[in-house]
């Protein structure tokens, strides 16, 4: 379950290209040493969940920039601490010139870092002492942090004034520019720890390919940031409001966020035996759309008028009798070379590193004797469901390698883990991110919570296998958004699409079709 990321890639965002400055400074010419240093408190569901505290200094003509962060959130009655740590430096003549990023959440730590050189970048990502290195082409004229400080400084203040950046913000995409439309608005005031507070109206809109990202500012006389806002769909805003740094460091006692990402299931189901489920999703905001709801071998969707979908989601069967080699890849063969349009579901990434000596070890245990992919992909579901042993929510995206020594966490360690396994043993392999029925969570009766299982290509279509849930026989009772080989791939691409969707949305149970057997747990 993805949320801890966003909340990190959104604050990012927030100061990253909205940052002001305390005192008024020459855009060209800053001062040398240290010249802004910003507290901030952030808080989210109405209460203080941490701290931020930025920095920028100039050194010669380098401009190095830092942001460091640190949150505690409730999650079902477990609190969650996240610390980040991020830095650009840029030059005052030449623009970017690298930039990293640090996270460390309960015990997964991850880190990336960037060099941009003769017009490419180079990202580094790594986690638990392993990397992986990807080259781009930079987007030439792309800004950073104090570039879209410096031209918030250059174009002022005067409401009315509008101006598009194209701005590098490697935690959305690695390979090309974001469009940022600034616009400045009229006075108004806020109102915070009982006190009304006027500032300038700063709006600003993030194009990207998960869509429009929309944040709300107020400044001050001089442009430094009062108040941030950011809608974050499904889990409320995160607001960040400046002050000192001993008001900023003070106790927090975080607020529970995930229980407002859940949806009411209305009716109870039975899913060892439910054969085949019909659903009817809706928006809670009348004439909006839904968006596209994917087609897979398990979930059929038909869009009505009403901007509803009907969704058909039936069980499948599984009878596979030839010799894996037979089966496994049922498309052409040059698919699955390399630079074809299937190599990716076999091919290692970050997330799933086939190269790794500790996950070859456990894929070949895991695998058993057989020779009939489904009976491989049963014998590596039942294999991952006991080998993660410690079932919490305190992880929030960590890699199949770190999940194979821990061997810890929900289900996207469960489902990150198996698509490993399988991809080592020669099974194509994604995730799926959704929703999953469960009839108890949180205190919560009957419930379709965030969820992320696996899915193997075999026989030529995808089959949907859960560790988490213990269903090697899938029941129809979660629900897909978006599927991902996770190449190239961050965490805001596969949970933010979802987390807009829930908490505005209604489903109805139209019909359960029972059967008997049901399916394999």
């Amino acid at each position: 379950m993805q949320w801890r990321s966003h909340l990190i890639v959104a604050l990012s965002l927030v100061l990253a290209v909205s940052a002001r400055a305390a005192e008024p400074i020459n855009p060209d010419n800053p001062p040398e040493g240290l010249f802004t240093d910003e507290w901030g408190e952030v808080y989210m569901a109405g209460g203080k969940v941490g701290y931020v505290h930025s920095t920028m200094t100039r050194k010669g003509d380098l401009i190095d920039t830092r942001v460091m962060m640190k949150m505690v959130i409730g999650r079902a009655n477990q609190a969650i601490t996240v610390q980040t740590d991020q830095s650009t430096t840029e030059s005052l003549t030449t623009g970017p010139i690298k930039f990293t990023q640090e996270m460390d959440a309960s015990i997964m730590k991850t880190a990336m870092r960037g060099t941009i050189k003769n017009g490419r970048v180079t990202i580094v990502q790594s986690q638990y002492g392993m990397e992986t290195t990807q080259t781009f082409d930079y987007p030439q004229g792309a800004v950073m942090v104090w570039g879209t400080f410096r031209e918030s400084l250059r174009r002022g203040f005067e409401p009315g004034t509008t101006y598009t950046l194209s701005t590098y913000i490697p935690e959305l995409r690695m390979d090309g520019p974001l469009p940022a439309t600034t616009t400045v608005g009229n006075w108004e005031e806020f109102e915070h720890d009982g006190k009304r507070i006027r500032g300038q109206r700063v709006d600003l809109v993030l194009e990207s390919h998960i869509g429009p990202i929309e944040m709300v500012n107020w400044v001050d006389h001089s442009g430094q940031i009062l108040k941030s806002v950011m809608p974050m769909p499904g889990l409320g805003d995160i607001v960040i409001v400046m002050t000192d740094q001993g008001t900023a460091l003070a106790d927090f006692v975080p607020p529970e966020v995930f229980m407002t990402s859940i949806v009411k299931a209305k009716r109870t189901i039975t899913p060892r035996t439910a054969r085949r489920i019909t659903y009817r999703i809706r928006s809670t905001t009348p004439g909006t759309d839904l968006g596209e709801i994917p087609t897979t071998d398990m979930q059929v969707p038909t869009k009505a008028a009403d901007h509803s979908v009907k969704l058909v989601i039936t069980r499948q069967e599984h009878a596979f009798r030839k010799p894996r080699a037979e089966r496994v890849r049922a498309v052409d063969a040059g698919a699955w070379e390399s630079g074809g349009e299937m190599a990716e579901f076999l091919e290692s990434n970050l997330m799933i590193n086939t190269k790794d000596p500790k996950l070859i070890a456990l894929a070949k245990e895991a695998a058993g004797r057989s020779d009939d992919p489904f009976t491989l992909a049963d014998n590596l579901r039942r294999f991952v469901t006991d080998y993660v042993d410690i079932k919490n929510l305190n992880i929030g995206f960590a890699t199949a390698s770190e999940v194979c020594r821990t061997r810890e966490g929900d289900c996207s360690e469960h489902g990150v883990l198996l698509a490993a396994l399988g991809r080592i043993n020669g099974l194509p392999s994604r995730v799926a991110v959704g929703l999953a029925y469960v009839p108890w969570f949180g205190g919560q009766k009957d419930v379709f919570g965030y969820h992320m299982w696996t899915q193997f290509y075999i026989d030529g279509r995808w089959i949907d296998v859960d560790a988490a849930l213990r269903e090697t026989k899938c029941s129809p009772t979660r629900i897909a958004f978006a599927t991902s080989s996770l190449k190239n791939t961050g965490l805001a691409d596969l949970s933010l699409p979802l987390l807009s969707k829930i908490g505005a949305i209604d489903i109805d149970i139209l019909n359960i079709e029972e059967s008997p057997d049901g399916g394999d747990h």
